[in-house]
């Protein structure tokens, strides 16, 4: 039987996850939400997060409403330059100098690859105060970026990197896309849409049955792997879960990452997925 932990979250259950945060190597932090009934399950839900690359929705989320308030169109044509070239994941930094991209293409790669050097383009075109506030009068006080990818730490971000959030907020900010409520309903199916196309499926969607669908950001330090998503079972019910794994001492780039093999474990216990469902997603 599947999702059985949301009604009757049991002792056993709660060992488990205590056993697949010691294994990986970091402190757990989760907020998950059975969309159908309501119920949820938490685990230091409000805790203060290294975001990473989970940050890059909000980013997103900013640039549509720019979009809807027509100070910004998605087919504002956006030049590369060599300085704008950063590392870490992403293709545009191999691309040719002066090539011309779409502000809809550039928060694609951002989503869909985590493209760093796409992300930093964005925060140029819609200014990255602009996310703080947008994020602010929604209703989330903790969510913050501090800088673009790959620049110097500021004595703000210094505790964080990139930037900050916590599983309670990114989940309700999960629950306004599936919902509809970002700017216009076009609008957020084309942020789901995004979301469903994600490329990077190691954590959330490792174990899930076939014919499950999974539409998420993931997030990587050295320090910290995280995964928030909208997973969909095959019979159509909806699930927000949203998993960080904070202060990792494995720092293992691959996909057997302790933390990353944590974040599937946990998303397993949490949806009731038994072994006999794992798929490779």
């Amino acid at each position: 039987m599947l999702n059985v932990n949301f009604q009757t979250p049991t002792p056993e259950f709660w060992f488990r996850v205590e056993e697949i945060e010691r294994q990986s190597t970091g402190t757990i932090s989760f907020s998950a939400l059975n969309v159908s009934t309501g119920e949820k399950l938490e685990k230091k839900a409000d805790m203060m997060c290294r975001s990473a690359s989970i940050i890059k929705l909000p980013v997103l989320i900013h640039a549509a409403f720019l979009v809807n308030e027509g100070k910004r169109n998605w087919t504002n044509i956006i030049s590369l330059k060599s300085e704008d070239k950063v590392g870490g994941s992403g293709v545009l930094k191999q691309m040719s100098d002066s090539s011309q991209y779409s502000l809809l293409d550039l928060c694609t790669l951002m989503m869909i690859i985590s493209d760093n050097t796409a992300t930093n383009m964005v925060l140029d075109h819609i200014g990255l105060e602009g996310v703080n506030d947008r994020m602010q009068s929604l209703g989330f006080k903790q969510t913050r970026i501090f800088r673009k990818a790959f620049t110097p730490e500021t004595p703000e971000s210094m505790p964080y990197g990139l930037g900050v959030t916590t599983a309670s907020e990114m989940l309700q900010l999960l629950g306004l896309i599936l919902t509809k409520q970002i700017c216009t309903k076009q609008t957020s199916e084309l942020i789901m849409s995004m979301l469903a196309s994600q490329q990077i499926r190691d954590c959330i969607p490792r174990y899930l049955p076939p014919y499950w669908n999974y539409a998420g950001k993931t997030g990587a330090i050295d320090c910290a792997r995280n995964d928030i998503g909208i997973v969909t079972s095959q019979n159509g019910e909806n699930f927000i879960l949203c998993l960080f794994c904070q202060n990792m001492t494995d720092v293992m780039w691959t996909p057997d990452n302790s933390g990353e093999v944590a974040l599937a474990k946990l998303s397993a216990e949490i949806l009731g997925v038994t072994k006999e469902h794992f798929c490779k997603g």
